[in-house]
């Protein structure tokens, strides 16, 4: 399955012991996310290093190997839509309107979100954390 992954979701991977990383690191899906997204997530590295109770080193690594797992998309390679997940977002969060844009170009199968306003955009499924919990206990048991 092919993901657009929120900020939030990378920022939770970042904590200890979350769903979150344990999904990201999985291998069992495939994220996408706009490449501006390791700049906002460095705007919080302090608040996630001391919410994490972790040191910076720690901080850089986690999120480093999280990154490695997520593919980085350029804004060229989305600007097309970018228009228009901006009018479709507008009245919704406009600053997610880059996520939406990343799915909408590359025809993900949705959205890894907890914010519950990306279900009022209809372009892209959502889904959240015990969305993706059950999808990989589900392919565990297939296996």
């Amino acid at each position: 399955m092919r993901l657009v992954i929120d900020s939030n979701r990378i920022m939770a991977g970042v904590l200890k012991g979350s769903s979150s990383r344990e999904l990201i690191l999985c291998g069992r899906f495939e994220f996408y996310s706009p490449d501006q997204l390791v700049i906002e997530i460095k705007k919080y590295e302090d608040y996630l290093t001391e919410k994490g109770r972790l040191e910076h080193g720690q901080f850089d690594t986690i999120l480093n190997t999280l990154l490695d797992n997520i593919i980085l998309v350029p804004y060229e390679e989305y600007k097309d839509e970018f228009e228009e997940s901006i009018e479709i977002m507008k009245d919704i969060d406009v600053k997610d309107a880059p996520f939406l844009a990343v799915g909408m170009a590359l025809g993900l199968d949705g959205i890894w979100s907890e914010d519950r306003h990306f279900r009022g955009q209809g372009r892209l499924s959502v889904y959240d954390t015990g969305d993706m919990m059950s999808m990989l206990r589900s392919r565990r048991k297939h296996l």
